[in-house]
């Protein structure tokens, strides 16, 4: 009710001649729907006439805007109106389009089957690191919230760092893949890409991939042998780093018991970052 009078307001700035006032009422009717989508609605009908503005801007926030606001039976002619000049807007306006999704498949899971080869076909694209996380945090998101697309997101995201310019974006991916990519029916099919890390990559990635394949061999015993012979190619490794997680896991997985190997494989260490600092 607080939020009437200036939504309202914004609404009829949605029809000004100006493309300056067009913009900042959709800029700003965007910013509210991420909170309150609900506000929001009466204006539906107003950003629909926008979605064809001339300005891809002001287009893209409508669309936006309408992703959050509107029907599940609207997903899809929205997702098709904005993948026609998605590679047209800058990057700023590429991550208001992914947040758009990542929001709409939290309110509609059933939509990932839509929005996953979009996700995947902007991260194929160039783009700038802000712009390439946003889309790899929506997917992974997106995969630990909806089983059903865990094997179409790690897919896309085995694809992804096959050609990753980033470090950071690389080891979040493996570190995913070391978590969930064991848990589905076919886990050897992404030992290829893990590994493909450890002979191609910066020192941090090999290390993240080093760690990722011993995972492998913690939850896959039809896995394990495969695993340790990778992990002793990497014994070789120029960096220390690499070697030391590579002797510390092919020890585990030669002969330690079920519960040390998940203590120190599989369970993430509780360590105090106020101790550390």
């Amino acid at each position: 009710a607080e939020l009437a009078p200036a939504i309202s307001v914004l609404q009829l700035f949605c029809s000004s001649p100006k493309a300056a006032l067009r913009f900042a009422a959709v800029r700003t009717l965007n910013k509210v729907s991420m909170k309150h989508p609900n506000a929001v609605m009466s204006c539906n009908v107003d950003l629909e006439k926008l979605i064809t503005d001339s300005n891809r801007s002001i287009a893209t926030l409508a669309i936006t805007t309408l992703l959050k606001t509107g029907a599940e039976s609207s997903v899809e002619r929205l997702m098709k109106q904005i993948s026609s000049f998605v590679s047209e807007i800058s990057d700023e306006f590429k991550i208001v389009v992914v947040d758009a999704i990542r929001s709409l498949c939290s309110r509609y899971p059933r939509k990932h089957a839509v929005m996953m080869p979009f996700l995947a076909n902007m991260l194929r694209n160039d783009g700038g690191y802000e712009y390439k996380k946003a889309i790899v945090e929506t997917i992974i998101a997106i995969v630990e919230e909806n089983p059903d697309a865990k094997t179409a997101g790690l897919a896309h995201l085995c694809e992804f760092i096959e050609d990753c310019e980033h470090d950071s974006l690389a080891t979040r991916v493996l570190h995913l893949l070391g978590r969930e990519a064991p848990k589905t029916p076919n886990p050897s099919s992404y030992i290829r890409f893990i590994y493909n890390r450890v002979i191609l990559e910066s020192t941090k990635v090999r290390a993240a991939a080093v760690t990722a394949l011993a995972k492998f061999g913690a939850q896959c015993a039809e896995l394990r042998p495969s695993i340790q012979v990778l992990l002793k190619r990497c014994l070789l490794d120029s960096d220390d780093e690499v070697r030391d997680r590579a002797t510390f896991y092919l020890a585990l997985l030669a002969g330690a018991t079920v519960p040390v190997i998940n203590t120190f494989v599989l369970d993430s260490l509780q360590v105090s970052l106020l101790a550390l600092s």
